[in-house]
């Protein structure tokens, strides 16, 4: 069975010419310089391209089906689905970057958004108010494929805030930190940190940037928040 990185293989350009020279190789049909006669050397090729044709349309068509299967949630939404943001989150102008700035207009964690597009790089929802909304991913900051910011920015299902204390409610749903929180707590409030700057969740020092030119760094003790300092 063809993978679905088989489709790279078989263009119009080279298929067929590669089918026939490796054909010639293992005596499948004879070579243009084989000792027959010039209307049965031509009718062999003849026949052979009619058949490399047959092949190459077959593996156009079902290829594409195959690739489906690996295609992720951005390039496999439909347009209009309900989705819900995973944390609080900022947007200016209706740009959020996954550089992740805190500031511009705050958008509650669990707000339900509406699918509209995605391409390689980034994604657009429209937020209730009308708002299109575009999740610019600037993977040198996020470290991540748009899929991987799909994934962790977009749910289907709300955060259950239940699990959190009333406190962390409090600051998760104003998208503010506060000494006492957990990590998970921090990232519904806040979202996730630059990975170019703070590579791996398991550190006790996570960097976020305020705005371009300002940073602060959240700091953990026992997975609990005991400093915010710029």
């Amino acid at each position: 069975m063809l993978s679905p990185s088989s489709r790279s293989v078989f263009t119009l350009d080279s298929s067929i010419p590669n089918l026939i020279s490796f054909s010639e190789s293992m005596n499948l049909i004879p070579s243009p310089h084989a000792h027959l006669g010039h209307s049965h050397s031509h009718c062999f090729h003849y026949c052979f391209y009619f058949l490399a044709a047959l092949l190459l349309c077959g593996t156009l068509l079902v290829a594409p089906a195959m690739g489906e299967q690996g295609k992720g949630p951005a390039a496999t939404t439909v347009k209009g689905q309900k989705l819900f943001l995973q944390f609080s989150l900022y947007h200016e102008k209706g740009v959020h970057k996954t550089t992740n700035y805190r500031k511009g207009m705050l958008v509650p964690v669990n707000t339900e958004v509406e699918f509209v597009k995605a391409n390689k790089r980034d994604i657009w929802v429209s937020l209730p108010d009308g708002t299109q909304m575009q999740i610019a991913n600037v993977e040198d900051f996020s470290g991540e494929k748009v899929d991987g910011i799909f994934r962790r920015t977009l749910g289907t299902t709300k955060v259950n805030l239940d699990q959190f204390t009333e406190a962390e409610r409090k600051a998760i749903l104003a998208g503010s930190v506060e000494e006492g929180m957990t990590k998970a707590a921090v990232i519904v409030a806040i979202g996730y940190p630059p990975k170019h700057q703070t590579a791996s969740l398991e550190s006790d020092h996570w960097r976020y940037w305020q705005n371009r030119f300002n940073t602060f760094v959240v700091s953990f003790e026992d997975a609990k928040v005991v400093n915010i300092k710029d």
